[in-house]
């Protein structure tokens, strides 16, 4: 599959700012870690087929849905949000407390190292983020 998914504290994810609210976590999700907690710990729909016709966009559109509802049919509604390995997911302040939730919950779940290698560092980016009251950005390589 390839990719991965830096993550960084951000109050806001357009700024090019660099302060204590606003930091690069030296964190990655990678690809086979993703895979791990997406694919193989939450079973989101991954590898759904592109219909005939379809174009890339509305394929790419209908599969972020797709997995959305999933794992929000789950309880798990932050996580998904990081839909995709090569998407760039932001977490609002107001939501890094839910999404740090998520993640213990699921940490608490799972014996999968590759799965909780992705975990501990979202739930790393998350207690940071919350120390200075910003959010989580994870942004895609």
């Amino acid at each position: 599959m390839g990719g991965s998914l830096g993550i960084s504290v951000e109050r806001n994810p357009l700024s090019d700012q660099t302060d204590e609210e606003n930091f690069y976590t030296g964190r990655w999700i990678e690809a086979d870690e993703w895979e791990e907690l997406f694919q193989n710990i939450l079973q989101a729909p991954i590898e759904i087929e592109r219909h005939k016709g379809e174009d890339r966009g509305d394929f790419l559109d209908r599969r972020e849905k797709l997995f959305q509802e999933d794992l929000t049919s789950k309880g798990y509604e932050m996580l998904g949000r990081i839909w995709y390995i090569f998407s760039d997911a932001f977490f609002a302040p107001s939501e890094v407390d839910k999404l740090l939730k998520e993640c213990l919950e699921l940490q608490r779940k799972t014996e999968n190292k590759k799965a909780l290698s992705a975990l501990e560092k979202l739930v790393f980016a998350c207690n940071e983020a919350l120390k200075v009251k910003s959010g989580v950005f994870l942004f895609c390589d």
